[in-house]
């Protein structure tokens, strides 16, 4: 059984590429949520966009760690 309304799903009518350029955006943007307001450079981006080609679970722990981080410490 299919789950349609799965993130990692492919769209209809998005070809291969296109599926692996938006999981790969999306992960970018899980990383980058936590860090709002933080001020990046080009080497953090680097990392991000590094961190981002990983799995979903691998995005999700740091995202998760970053989160929590964040709530310990207050607003950065």
């Amino acid at each position: 059984m299919e789950d349609s309304g799965s993130v990692d799903s492919q769209q209809p009518d998005e070809t291969t590429d296109q599926r692996h350029v938006r999981r790969h955006a999306d992960r970018v943007t899980a990383l980058l949520e936590p860090l709002d307001g933080v001020e990046l450079g080009e080497q953090d981006r680097h990392v991000i966009e590094w961190l981002a080609t990983h799995d979903t679970s691998v995005v999700g722990t740091v995202a998760s760690l970053l989160y929590r981080a964040r709530a310990v410490d207050g607003a950065w």
